[in-house]
């Protein structure tokens, strides 16, 4: 059964049951406006102030990404307080469905900003792996580097791409980002793959396959960077799950003042 469909009929079962139950009062149309409309302005209020949190932040910065997820963090917490204050309220009849769309929008606002959350915490820590390939030890000796340097250095490369590699393989990111993922996983994989090959076949009689490499990693390193461009706008596209809320949001309050 879809999510929506479930928390819509779990918000209708809570209305009947309230209805039948006889205890606390159902609340005037008066009572109900007023409260739900000062919990609602609320939510909007500080919605507001998380949605100018991240306009101060940079997209294409891992190092804000912290403080990124700590606001949807923060947009979260601001949806499930306002569904626990909310589902105990009593509404009078004819409110019954505004409110039943009150509570499944304070639902799904506080499960899509989780989702944020993870797939925040997923580039927080895959983008350091990708922006650490510019470093790597082969690309950075001289054009003169012997072979034992060389095999030095691709065995310093491979280190760090099986690591990566492994690290990888331990993530279960959201499934907007796992083609990402998956991208990321064979980038890795080729470079791990290439620096083996120079590993394999330099010798000192024949040092060709280390310019060679280097002639590739020109572009690995383009890869690299339209895979950054990707996730800064997947990131950037994050901010608008914010925009999103705040405009449905003003649907349900205009409602809330035809009561």
């Amino acid at each position: 059964m879809p999510r929506r469909v479930v928390i819509v009929a779990l918000a209708a079962a809570l209305l009947a049951a309230m209805s039948g139950c006889g205890e606390g009062g159902e609340m005037s149309l008066s009572e109900y406006r007023t409260s739900i409309s000062e919990l609602h302005d609320g939510v909007a209020w500080d919605l507001g102030v998380t949605l100018e949190t991240l306009n101060g932040l940079s997209f294409d910065d891992y190092y804000d990404l912290p403080e990124m997820r700590d606001a949807f963090a923060a947009a979260e917490v601001i949806f499930a307080s306002a569904w626990d204050t909310a589902d105990p309220m009593y509404p009078p009849r004819e409110a019954e469905p505004l409110h039943v769309d009150l509570l499944e929008f304070y639902a799904e606002g506080a499960a899509a900003m989780r989702g944020v959350q993870d797939s925040i915490g997923f580039l927080e820590a895959a983008l350091p792996m990708l922006q650490d390939v510019e470093n790597l030890a082969i690309p950075a000796l001289p054009e003169g580097a012997g072979e034992p340097e060389i095999k030095a250095a691709a065995a310093e490369d491979r280190r760090s791409m099986e690591g990566y590699l492994k690290e990888m393989d331990g993530m279960y990111p959201p499934r907007e980002l796992q083609a990402f993922r998956d991208k990321l996983t064979e980038f890795f994989r080729s470079i791990d793959d290439a620096v083996a090959a120079v590993d394999q076949a330099v010798r000192p009689e024949d040092l060709s396959p280390f310019p060679q490499f280097r002639a590739w990693f020109t572009t690995a390193i383009e890869d690299a960077r339209a895979l950054w461009s990707e996730a800064v706008a997947f990131l950037g596209a994050l901010g608008a799950a914010i925009d999103e809320y705040i405009e449905q949001g003003k649907e349900l309050a205009a409602r809330i003042q035809l009561l």
